[in-house]
């Protein structure tokens, strides 16, 4: 896949997770709300940022308000729920638990896209778990 179609995916992948994330944080009451949704919003921006220098070079991939297909919604949500889960894992201290999330995930996933991206957050989470 041309690299900057892989990175232009991936980073609509990650405004989808983000937004989700600034959801959860309001149903959550996590304190500081507010704060907390400014710091995704900012996270957002940048992403917004990288994207419009690929629209620059690559202005084919730029897709005004247009929404992904349903099995691309669908792939970033399989996906976002299984790094949400797998990180959760880690966080707790199971990483080889995470492992086998991402790699149960992988085995699974239709999307070739969606199971590349699990298996380098798995490769990443067995490097830093074998340091």
């Amino acid at each position: 896949m041309d690299p900057l179609v892989r990175l232009d995916r991936t980073l609509h992948l990650a405004r989808d997770v983000l937004d989700e994330a600034a959801s959860q944080v309001r149903d959550a009451d996590l304190s500081p709300t507010r704060t907390h949704i400014e710091s995704i919003g900012r996270a957002l921006a940048r992403i917004f940022e990288i994207q419009r220098a690929i629209y620059q070079v690559r202005p084919d991939l730029e897709k005004r308000d247009a929404e992904p297909p349903a099995e691309v919604r669908d792939g970033n949500r399989r996906l976002g729920e299984a790094l949400i889960e797998a990180y959760e894992l880690a966080d707790n201290g199971n990483v080889s638990g995470a492992i086998r999330r991402l790699e149960a995930f992988a085995d699974n996933e239709p999307s070739e896209f969606h199971k590349a991206l699990a298996e380098g957050a798995r490769a990443r989470l067995a490097s830093r778990h074998d340091a």
